[in-house]
């Protein structure tokens, strides 16, 4: 769950960030000397967050109850949604590395599912002004509770992609795109890389991890790392480590990714939306759209469909949609500050929400309009 485009997050880089610790507490209020001093406003539980939730370059990122967010000017935070806890990553340089981070230093990531539990990515780098020649970075994984579990140096171009499974993507850009990685989000170590040449079809641009070692690439379609053998053709949306939803020319199908085999096909639906969220697990909902562009809500498991909307094509925006938790939030068509909220399991649509919501599979927060989010769920929208 990311509401937020690539796009976008370049206009923060240049943003400060303060780059802290990874701890649940916060400081003495009276400092050091026992006397009276400014209370230390590092955030520690939910309570404590201001979100600036109509910044557009604001990120979110969701696997299970943990939510990574980063905020222009604000340190990227780690949040326990279950146990009530904020964290704030803190990066250790690799042994020998000239890189030392510190207060000047600005920060991003998300978190990428793995088979052994999330792994917070974090990228950090110093203040620069100019994109194509910034100074080198520092990538690294941690468990949500603060456990460094690797670090990489990498050219201070490259941002990374945290929209899959088990991997994510490091992209070169600037000026002229460039090289590319795939990373093992566990381990840190390179599965593929390429040049970015798009006459090379050895060396075709990765769009989506759906495994360690398997993704979808921007000319829609799916292989297999490290070897590049085709595996699946179409446009493809992850739905979990062993599904994907796969749209083309014949309609939409739900494929296991372990053999390529269909699990159902229907040939008069297609994709809601080319990128963004496609499946609530939490009722085994899949967004689709039929041949009038109306929201349908189809059965994960047999492809049925469970409900058709009453909202028109055009009453919605489907650019990047969130769904999870018992919702489907899009923005409204002709207002995109406005979301629109149906129930994912009827299609219900549901009243407007009283603050902005963010969606995960297994986390629906409410953030008022001073930015405070709260947990809550589809039975509190009602």
């Amino acid at each position: 769950m990311r509401p937020t485009t690539r796009g976008s997050r370049l206009l923060a880089l240049p943003a400060l960030c303060l780059l802290l610790p990874l701890s649940g507490c916060g400081g003495d209020p009276a400092g050091e000397d026992g006397g009276e001093g400014e209370a230390d406003t590092t955030p520690s539980r939910m309570a404590d967050l201001r979100w600036d939730i109509d910044d557009s370059v604001a990120t979110s990122d969701a696997c299970g109850t943990w939510v990574v967010r980063a905020d222009i000017g604000e340190p990227l935070q780690v949040v326990d949604v279950a146990n009530d806890r904020v964290l704030l990553p803190r990066v250790t340089p690799p042994p020998g590395s000239g890189l030392e981070p510190d207060e000047g230093w600005l920060t991003d990531g998300g978190c990428v599912p793995t088979p052994d539990g999330p792994v917070v990515v974090v990228e950090t780098q110093d203040l620069y002004t100019d994109l194509d020649e910034a100074p080198p970075k520092l990538v690294a994984g941690l468990t949500p509770e603060g456990e460094q579990l690797w670090v990489r140096e990498e050219p201070g171009q490259v941002l990374g992609r945290y929209d899959g499974t088990g991997s994510f993507v490091l992209d070169e850009v600037g000026a002229r795109p460039g090289r590319w990685v795939v990373v093992d989000a566990r381990t840190g170590e390179t599965v593929a890389e390429g040049a970015g040449d798009a006459d090379d079809p050895a060396a075709r641009r990765v769009q989506l991890t759906l495994s360690r070692d398997l993704v979808a690439t921007t000319d829609a379609t799916v292989v297999r790392l490290p070897d590049w053998s085709t595996y699946l053709e179409g446009v493809v949306a992850g739905v979990d480590a062993d599904r994907a939803l796969l749209a083309g020319a014949g309609g939409l199908s739900l494929v296991r990714l372990a053999d390529a085999v269909a699990l159902w096909a229907r040939t008069d639906v297609g994709y809601a939306a080319v990128t963004g969220g496609s499946t609530d697990l939490s009722t085994g909902t899949v967004l689709a759209t039929d041949r009038d562009r109306r929201l349908v809500g189809l059965d994960l498991v047999s492809g049925a469909t469970r409900w058709t909307s009453d909202l028109a094509f055009g009453d919605v925006n489907l650019s990047d949609p969130q769904i999870g938790a018992g919702v489907i939030v899009v923005r409204d068509g002709r207002d995109l500050d406005r979301q629109v909220v149906l129930d994912a399991g009827t299609g219900e649509r549901l009243p407007d929400p009283d603050g902005t919501l963010v969606v995960g599979q297994d986390v629906l927060l409410l953030v008022d309009d001073e930015g405070r989010p709260t947990p809550i769920t589809v039975d509190d929208l009602r």
